[in-house]
């Protein structure tokens, strides 16, 4: 059998020796990937076929199959069908939201003409930059029913101040206006370094043809942005399909578990028991949801590809 040729002109070898530096100096992030983030979801993938609890963790589990499993649907299978049905809505919903929202302002911020962009930048991108559980709280507050700033606002313009927290839909859509403000910097950042991207002749040339604003968007931007705009809505769906800060911490998904997201539900009935087995099993379905979702998102982003 003939040796693989070893890379002879003096190029070949330089490249050939930078990549091994560059494959030397990824070995400890990449252990500390695994060690981190790899193991631990292995390990807790294992563990859903156990019975392992609070009282047996010591040793005194046992291998169990996918018993665990078959009692999550089967015990709580009409619960989970329910919550799986709110989340998909809400994904669907907030997602949307987000990608509206970000393009709007992406749009607006790579427009030449506004003034100020830099101060403006700086404010918007703002709820990226607070922590999280800070601006959840702070939603929480305004839209209590009695000091509320919304319901003040509201009262303003002669219009009652409803119960947001207490109603299933005033809710849910406290929910997505939430999300929507904490998520759409996101969407906004990867939109607007992709229109930075953009030839500003393709433009000057669709003037000179006559077409209008709508006309640019449609044929020029959106066709130019979708390789991004797609890889920043599927890893945006995984999130928010995945969101319990914001149902949770707002009104725990209620008013009478009404708005449960499948994290929230898994929570509140699963992982804060002592049935560290069946809460794996949990985790794992969860993951099993995460990896379709990821699965079709390429698919679709395959297909967008092919047809254009």
């Amino acid at each position: 059998m003939s040796e693989k040729p070893k890379p002879s002109s003096p190029f070949l070898k330089d490249i050939w020796r930078r990549n091994v530096i560059a494959y030397f100096f990824m070995i400890p992030s990449l252990v500390m990937l695994i060690f981190f983030n790899a193991y631990p979801i292995v390990f807790s993938i294992g563990i859903g076929f156990t019975n392992l609890t609070l009282f047996n963790i010591r040793g005194g589990y046992q291998f169990i199959g996918i018993d665990n499993y078959q009692k999550l649907l089967s015990v709580y299978g009409s619960q989970i069908q329910y919550v799986l049905y709110k989340t998909v809505l809400w994904t669907v919903i907030n997602v949307g939201l987000q990608v509206a929202v970000g393009l709007a302002f992406a749009l607006l911020y790579n427009s030449k003409d506004l003034l100020g962009k830099k101060v403006h930048m700086a404010i918007v991108i703002l709820p990226w930059a607070m922590p999280g559980f800070t601006s959840i709280l702070i939603w929480y507050g305004m839209f209590q029913t009695g000091f509320g700033s919304i319901n003040q606002v509201l009262r303003t313009f002669g219009l009652p101040g409803p119960n947001w927290l207490n109603n299933e839909w005033l809710a849910f859509t406290a929910y997505n206006i939430t999300n929507t403000w904490l998520a759409y910097p996101f969407m906004m950042t990867v939109i607007l370094g992709a229109l930075q991207g953009i030839s500003p002749e393709l433009y000057e040339a669709a003037t000179v043809d006559g077409a209008r604003s709508w006309h640019k968007v449609r044929h020029i931007t959106l066709p130019l942005i979708r390789r991004p705009l797609l890889l920043a809505t599927l890893l945006t769906t995984n999130t928010t399909f995945q969101q319990l800060n914001v149902p949770y911490l707002l009104n725990q998904g209620g008013p009478a578990r009404l708005n449960e997201t499948v994290m929230v539900w898994g929570y509140r009935t699963i992982l804060t028991g002592r049935f560290y087995g069946l809460a794996s099993a949990f985790l794992g379905l969860v993951l099993i949801m995460v990896l379709v979702i990821g699965f079709f998102g390429l698919r679709v982003s395959r297909i967008a590809e092919e047809a254009s």
